[in-house]
C-alpha cells in the first residue's frame, strides 16, 4: 500500500506543476509577444515480477508481468508559432511577421534575444528596450557573429564633406552632378599634346552629354583611341594619363564647358597623370550640436527588411543604401530636393560617421527554437542545445518581414490553458482519491493487527 501512496503522490506533485505552467501561460495572456509553454508526462521506472516467456511445445507464452510506480514530467516546451500584431500607432513599435528575434545588448555587452518590439529613442538617439538594453544594428545579411553596434537616429545633424565611392559614381547621370558649379553641356573640347617640345595638333573630343559619368569617360576614351592619351574616374575625379612620347597635354574648350567645369589640373604629377577636380558631391553627416544650423530630428520609418529612414524638419532624410546586385550597403543621405549622397561603409577616417549599421535593425534566426533560454523580461540567450546562431536582417534568411506600429501579441490560448487547468485538476483529484483509498486499505489493515 505504501507504494500506492507513493504512485499517487508522484501524479499529484507532476499535475501540481501542470497547474504552475498554466498560471504562468494565463499570468501572460498580455504580455507582449509571450510565447505559451506546454508540458508532457512519462511514466517511470516499473517492477518487473517477469519478463514474460515464449511458447514452448505445447504451451504458450506468457506476457510481462510489470507494475508501473508513477509519473513525472517529461518536457517542457514553448509554442513558437508567431501570433497576431497589435496596432499600437507608435513608429518605434516593432514587430516580426514570422521567425527571428530581435537581437539587444545590455550593460556590460551582452547580446540577448527579443520578440519584444516595444523600443523607444533615449536621449542619446539609441534605439532601446523598456529596460535600456540597446537595440543592435547590422550591415550583413549573413554572419554567425553578432554586430556591436546600435541603432543610432542623430536627434540633429549637420553637414561636413566626405567623397562619394567611385563606383556609385560612374552610375550618375551627368546631369545629376552636383560637385561642379552647373552641369557639363554637349558639344566638343580638345587636348593639345607636347611632343619634342613641339605642341601638337588638337584631339578633338565630343561630349553627348545625355548618358552616365561612366558613359562620358567611354565617349572621351572613344576620341582618344590610339592617341597614347586615356581617361578614367578614380575616386570621385577624372584623370588623364598620358604613354608614349606625350610630355605633357593642354585643355582647350570648344563647345562644351568640360574644361572649366572639371578643372582639370595641367601639372604632371611626374607620371603622366592629370586630375580633375572632384566631380560630385561630397558630404559626411556627423553628429550635431544642437546649434541653430542644425536640422532636427522629426520622423522615423523602418522598413521590413528593418532599414531605418530618419526625416529632419527641413525635409532632409538619412537612409541606408544596398546594392541590388552584391547587397553591399552605405549610409545614404537625401536632401529636401532629393539630391543623394552616399557615405561611407566604414569608420576608420572618422568615428563619428554614421554607419549603415546604426540604420540597419539586426535580426537573428537559430537552429533549433526550443533549445533558447528565458531570461525573464521577454528575454531570451542561448542554450547548449540551441545550435548554430545566424544574425540578418528582416525578410531574409528565414527572418519574418519587420512591420511598425504595433507589437506582437501572446500567443496563449485560453481555451487550451482552461482545459489543461481542469486536466490537470482532476489529476490532483483522482490521484488523492487514489491516496486516500491507500491510506483507508493502511488502516483497515492496522485495525485487523489489534484483534
Amino acid at each position: 500500500m505504501s507504494q500506492a501512496m507513493n504512485t499517487a503522490m508522484s501524479g499529484i506533485n507532476a499535475n501540481q506543476l501542470h497547474v504552475n505552467l498554466v498560471a504562468d501561460n494565463i499570468a501572460n495572456l498580455n504580455t507582449t509577444a509571450f510565447k505559451e509553454s506546454q508540458m508532457t508526462f512519462k511514466d517511470v521506472w516499473y517492477q518487473t515480477r517477469t519478463t514474460g516467456t515464449a511458447p514452448t511445445g505445447n504451451l504458450g507464452g506468457t506476457n510481462p508481468f510489470q507494475i508501473g510506480v508513477g509519473t513525472t514530467v517529461a518536457g517542457i516546451s514553448k509554442n513558437w508559432a508567431a501570433n497576431n500584431i497589435n496596432t499600437t500607432g507608435r513608429g518605434t513599435d516593432m514587430a516580426l511577421q514570422g521567425n527571428g528575434f530581435f537581437t539587444v545588448m545590455d550593460a556590460e555587452n551582452n547580446v540577448y534575444f527579443t520578440r519584444d518590439g516595444s523600443f523607444d529613442i533615449d536621449a542619446n538617439g539609441n534605439l532601446v528596450t523598456a529596460m535600456g538594453y540597446k537595440v543592435l544594428g547590422g550591415n550583413s545579411d549573413y554572419s554567425m557573429e553578432s554586430s556591436q553596434i546600435p541603432i543610432y537616429i542623430p536627434q540633429t545633424i549637420r553637414g561636413g564633406a566626405y567623397a562619394q565611392p567611385a563606383a556609385i559614381l560612374q552610375n550618375k547621370h551627368v546631369t545629376e552632378l552636383n560637385g561642379i558649379d552647373g552641369q557639363i553641356t554637349p558639344g566638343t573640347f580638345s587636348i593639345l599634346t607636347t611632343v619634342g617640345g613641339v605642341e601638337q595638333a588638337p584631339i578633338e573630343v565630343t561630349i553627348s552629354g545625355t548618358g552616365t559619368v561612366q558613359n562620358m569617360v567611354n565617349e572621351i576614351n572613344t576620341d582618344l583611341a590610339g592617341q597614347d592619351i586615356t581617361c578614367a574616374l578614380v575616386d570621385g575625379a577624372l584623370q588623364f594619363t598620358t604613354a608614349g612620347n606625350i610630355e605633357k597635354i593642354r585643355m582647350q574648350s570648344g563647345t562644351s564647358n568640360f574644361v572649366d567645369q572639371t578643372d582639370i589640373a595641367l601639372q604632371d604629377d611626374g607620371t603622366g597623370t592629370y586630375t580633375s577636380k572632384i566631380i560630385d558631391y561630397k558630404v559626411d553627416i556627423n553628429p550635431g550640436d544642437g546649434s541653430k544650423d542644425a536640422m532636427i530630428f522629426k520622423s522615423m520609418s523602418v522598413g521590413n527588411n528593418g532599414i531605418i529612414t530618419a526625416t529632419y524638419d527641413n525635409g532632409d532624410s538619412i537612409t541606408v543604401w544596398e546594392d541590388p546586385d552584391d547587397g553591399t550597403r552605405l549610409f545614404k543621405y537625401t536632401t529636401a530636393s532629393g539630391v543623394e549622397i552616399l557615405g561611407p561603409n566604414d569608420v576608420t577616417a572618422n568615428p563619428n560617421v554614421l554607419v549603415p549599421e546604426n540604420l540597419q535593425i539586426q535580426c537573428a534566426t537559430v537552429r533549433n527554437y526550443e533549445g533558447m533560454v528565458a531570461e525573464g523580461n521577454n528575454l531570451y540567450s542561448t542554450g547548449p542545445d540551441t545550435g548554430d546562431v545566424i544574425y540578418s536582417c528582416g525578410n531574409d534568411n528565414g527572418v519574418g518581414a519587420i512591420v511598425t506600429g504595433g507589437l506582437e501579441a501572446s500567443n496563449v490560448d485560453l481555451s487550451r490553458q482552461f482545459s489543461n487547468m481542469i486536466m490537470a485538476q482532476r489529476g490532483i483529484e483522482a490521484n488523492s482519491r487514489v491516496f486516500d483509498t491507500a491510506n483507508s486499505i493502511l488502516q483497515t489493515l492496522v485495525y485487523l493487527g489489534r484483534g
